[in-house]
């Protein structure tokens, strides 16, 4: 089975000879994996801070999780592990489980100790290196584990990002975990913006434990890797086309085309991308195709590489009969959602001033305003349904955010908050949501060993 592709507009008729904006909505449904004995290999390469903070149960409960996730891995999967402190070490090089000596790798994920400053480029560079060792023909996942600002080397998120971005074209997906209150969002963040994956907070050990169970859940059951976007604007709107990529995801320019990195899909994934397309006037009635599009990605059932064109389409039609227009009420939800996610950046960097109240209440309102677009969709059909049903569901992520920032420390509700935006900013799902169980002391969720 092949991914299922639509690219649905947001109206399919445009006014003659007068300018519009146009939303585009990519929408992609990765097929269901086969058995699992019958996947491709993956590359599965941990990257895990050791420095002094970790010392006690946050490295145990990571150590924990790893010999339980070595206990997942098939013999044709590739596992490594690198520690860093204020440099880095290969603790296990990347291999074929197939390979390894087992009884060795569980005692050198046993007998790791904690050391210095934190260096996380250090770590997150030479696992990149170490990913190098393989081929895995079902990709490749670096997963970051720190708990920790960068005290020492690179400090820069663009410097992770870009470096993430640029692996990411090499079919090498990066996800990260803060564990904690004091690590550094920003970066952590940004590897996991750059690279595709998914960024998990985890406040408390348990929740740490399930957030790695997590990434793992979803790293071994993938079912459509490295998934790219070419978007192609045709000469109906040549000149300086405006296009707008609504989601944070990495891209360039090849020529006139924009280059678009979505990422990996987990099986039977649906994920869904908007771009805004300024259109000018167009002077001949009729069917016009405004722009090309071509989705690239590895399907792991067959291991093929896939490659599906489509064109994208738009009526030209009188002025009076594009008045009489109406949006599509799935790709409308969408570009809400989207739109809706500016709200928990500006209450996050409103939280971080010490303006609790104000961070909550913006949260709140764009709870409301989302709930009063979402009355206003009339249910006749599935597809409607699922559209009131997607706006109540980010407003109520809203409202929990908004509730989490009133009653916890700001440190820990800025990091739910980071996390949410990163998953909601980027159309990243997340089947496997950690339940947070918030900690009962709220100064410290992060002592509540």
């Amino acid at each position: 089975m092949h991914m299922e592709i639509k690219a649905i507009l947001d109206v399919d008729m445009i006014a003659l000879e007068s300018g519009d904006k146009l939303t585009l909505m990519l929408d992609l449904t990765a097929p269901q994996n086969p058995l699992a004995a019958n996947r491709p290999g993956q590359a599965v390469q941990i990257v895990l801070d050791r420095s002094g903070s970790m010392d006690g149960p946050p490295l145990d409960a990571a150590k924990g999780s790893l010999l339980k996730l070595i206990d997942r891995l098939a013999p044709e999967d590739s596992f490594g592990l690198v520690a860093f402190d204020d440099s880095a070490l290969v603790i296990a090089p990347m291999r074929t489980m197939a390979d390894h000596d087992i009884h060795a790798l569980r005692r050198a994920i046993a007998d790791m100790y904690t050391g210095g400053s934190t260096d996380i480029s250090a770590g997150y560079l030479l696992g990149l290196r170490e990913l190098t060792r393989t081929a895995a023909g079902g990709g490749s996942t670096l997963l970051l584990i720190s708990d920790g600002h960068a005290n020492a080397g690179e400090k820069d998120p663009k410097f992770f990002s870009d470096v993430a971005s640029k692996s990411a074209t090499q079919n090498v997906t990066t996800s990260s975990i803060g564990l904690g209150v004091g690590y550094d969002e920003s970066i952590l963040e940004a590897l996991a913006q750059g690279g595709g994956g998914a960024h998990r907070f985890a406040g408390s050990i348990d929740e740490a434990i399930g957030a790695i169970a997590a990434e793992v859940d979803d790293l071994l059951d993938k079912s459509i890797v490295n998934a790219v976007l070419r978007f192609t604007p045709t000469d109906a709107i040549a000149g300086a086309p405006s296009i707008e990529i609504l989601q944070r995801l990495p891209y360039w320019m090849d020529g006139p085309t924009y280059v678009l990195q979505l990422g990996d899909l987990f099986s039977g994934e649906n994920r869904r991308f908007v771009i805004d397309i300024d259109v000018p006037g167009i002077a001949a009635l009729g069917l016009c195709t405004i722009a090309d599009i071509t989705i690239e990605y590895l399907n792991l059932a067959d291991r093929q590489e896939i490659s599906v064109s489509l064109p994208v389409n738009v009526n030209v039609v009188p002025g009076d009969v594009a008045a009489g227009r109406i949006a599509d009420p799935v790709v409308r939800a969408e570009r809400l959602i989207i739109g809706a996610q500016s709200a928990k950046s500006l209450a996050n960097n409103e939280l971080r001033e010490g303006k609790v109240v104000e961070a909550s209440n913006r949260l709140k309102g764009m709870a409301a305003g989302l709930r009063l677009e979402a009355d206003k969709i009339i249910e006749d059909n599935p597809r409607t349904t699922d559209s009131k049903a997607r706006i109540k569901a980010e407003a109520d992520e809203m409202d929990l955010l908004a509730k989490t920032a009133e009653e916890h420390e700001i440190l820990y509700s800025s990091k739910r908050m980071t996390e949410s935006f990163s998953r909601g900013s980027r159309s990243k799902n997340d089947r496997n949501i950690v339940d947070p169980n918030l900690p009962k002391d709220p100064n410290n969720p992060w002592a509540n060993y």
